[in-house]
């Protein structure tokens, strides 16, 4: 798999977590620090990233992925 393949997947893993811890953090009345939820965020898409290459099983992330590709 090409580095860009792998930056775009690790984009749409951390926009994925991301978004969803803020809107959980948002229901929870904003409990938790940011700079936790972009940590969780980070490391929950650097495990998404190696698994998805280890076991490569083709998902709905790599469909957004090449469609982003093919936007940048």
């Amino acid at each position: 798999m090409k580095l860009k393949r792998k930056i775009i997947l690790f984009i749409v893993y951390f926009t994925i977590f991301f978004t969803s811890a803020s809107l959980i953090d948002y229901y929870a009345y904003l409990t938790i620090n940011p700079k936790y939820i972009i940590l969780a965020s980070l490391i929950l898409s650097l495990i998404s990233l190696y698994i998805h290459n280890r076991y490569y099983k083709k998902s709905k992330a790599d469909e957004l992925a090449k469609k982003l590709e093919e936007i940048l």
